[in-house]
């Protein structure tokens, strides 16, 4: 970490002059399609748009401004309608395509926009058009990928738009991701360095803020979110979502004080935004404060009904003495993961790999076997990572496997992480597998980083 380390100083000074421009209505749009340009096409006859553009959902909820929205609605319906003039309008695509993956985004409906946005970018990418064009199309599918856990297939089509484009910032974040998911971490350095060098920006201080928490610096770590959360738009979908992180950060290192300030500055400037009440839950969570836990977990669901804040959810009525609630919270988790996947269309283009989800799924309902099914099915696409290997390593702990557990352990510590669960977890696991001094060690260390050890996580130690 150590260029991360010196590129990051180097602009630490001029870093919030490169977000200036941002200073308008469309907020999170720009983030996407800032670079590609929304024009009306000159007449070239009547051409009819025969393929059928993919519908823009009408919002459900509070999910953010009322001119953000209509920001986004007039960008989708200008590019309608000069396909409708036309059809080979390629920058139309483009717009589209960044809509679709910025609507995603922002409702929870991946699926949906992921296959929209994929279909308008296969558009430019199998067309006639230019090189700049097709740059853009591979970035953007890449984030598409990515957002449908298609890791190496994210990697590739990165790695297509760099050998159009090697001077851009945006591709490199998709690098960056991807070599992240996939267990890459040199290269996911590389990458960063690359990225901050072009342009240091809210994307590339948030991604250099994840890549030093992973090798273990928080304090860096959190200095350096600081920076994406000043060079961002206050109200802004990222801006916010940068903001949720750092109070993770914060959460993570046990200052509950300050995490929780941080996830009401995010309620201030994003009313009702769901990740800010997560955040707000696990602040409450983790002082066993669990009725207010469950009611901020509630309003994020009404919110978006992600699954993880439903399993979430679920964990909190366990925490409260509440088995039989949360046994029907958890089954319900499983059922809808399950329907989801039985209802992903056979020719969608791409389809969501959810191996991890159905794994975590399937533990929060107490389905070990299950569980391990589908960690080693993530763990086999990806067995570098480290929280693939977090996952697989507990799961075997818990089914008594002290081996293999010690043996992933030994993986997701590979990076020297300062996670104080993580840390936790593999001290247990190495006592448990017979080196209690290293054990002790671990469980110690977690808890100098932070005295609120997930409370699920003490529960279900066997050494506790």
């Amino acid at each position: 970490m150590k260029k991360i380390t010196i590129a990051l100083a180097t602009f630490i000074q001029g870093h919030n002059t490169h977000l200036d421009f941002m200073k308008n209505s469309i907020y999170i749009l720009l983030f996407l399609v800032s670079f590609i340009g929304i024009s009306s096409c000159s007449s070239l006859g009547n051409k009819s748009n025969d393929d059928k553009i993919p519908a823009l959902l009408e919002r459900k909820g509070d999910l953010g401004p009322k001119d953000e929205a209509e920001s986004i609605r007039m960008v989708y319906n200008k590019a309608d309608s000069a396909l409708k003039v036309n059809p080979d309008d390629m920058k139309q695509y483009l717009a589209l395509a960044s809509v679709f993956i910025t609507e995603g985004r922002i409702t929870g409906n991946g699926n949906y926009y992921s296959n929209a946005a994929d279909k308008m970018l296969d558009k430019v990418i199998n067309s006639g058009a230019n090189p700049d064009q097709k740059f853009q199309a591979y970035s953007l599918k890449s984030a598409v990928l990515l957002n449908m856990h298609q890791f190496k297939d994210a990697l590739q089509v990165a790695q297509q738009g760099v050998a159009i484009d090697s001077f851009n910032s945006g591709i490199f974040g998709a690098l960056v991701d991807a070599n992240v998911e996939l267990g890459n971490y040199t290269e996911a350095v590389k990458d960063c360095d690359k990225m901050l060098g072009i342009r240091p920006d809210l994307r590339s201080y948030s991604r250099a803020s994840y890549l030093r928490q992973i090798y273990g610096d928080n304090a860096g770590a959190v200095a350096a979110m600081n920076m994406a959360v000043e060079a961002g738009v206050p109200g802004a979908e990222n801006t916010e979502w940068s903001r949720v992180t750092l109070g993770d950060l914060y959460l993570n290192m046990g200052n509950l004080d300050s995490a929780s300030i941080v996830y009401r500055t995010a309620l201030v400037y994003r009313p009702n935004y769901p990740f800010a009440e997560m955040g707000m839950a696990r602040v409450e969570k983790a002082r066993n404060n669990y009725a207010a836990a469950i009611e901020h977990t509630k309003n994020a669901i009404k919110i978006i009904s992600e699954v993880a804040f439903v399993s979430y959810l679920g964990d909190l009525y366990e925490l409260q003495g509440n088995a039989a609630k949360a046994k029907e919270v958890h089954d319900d988790v499983v059922n809808l993961l399950l329907d989801g996947e039985k209802e992903q269309p056979a020719d969608a283009p791409i389809k969501h790999n959810i191996s991890r989800e159905m794994a975590m799924a399937y533990l929060a309902d107490h389905n070990l076997d299950k569980a391990l099914q589908y960690a080693q099915t993530d763990i086999n696409m990806r067995p570098e990572n480290i929280d693939a290997n977090n996952l697989l390593a507990w799961i075997y702990y818990l089914k008594g496997d002290y081996a293999n557990a010690k043996m992933h352990a030994d993986k997701m510590l590979q990076t020297n992480t300062k996670n104080a669960n993580t840390l936790f977890e593999a001290g247990v696991i190495y006592e448990s597998a017979g080196d209690p001094t290293k054990g002790k060690l671990l469980i110690q260390q977690a808890k100098n980083i932070s005295p609120y050890i997930d409370q699920k996580i003490v529960g279900q130690s066997k050494l506790l």
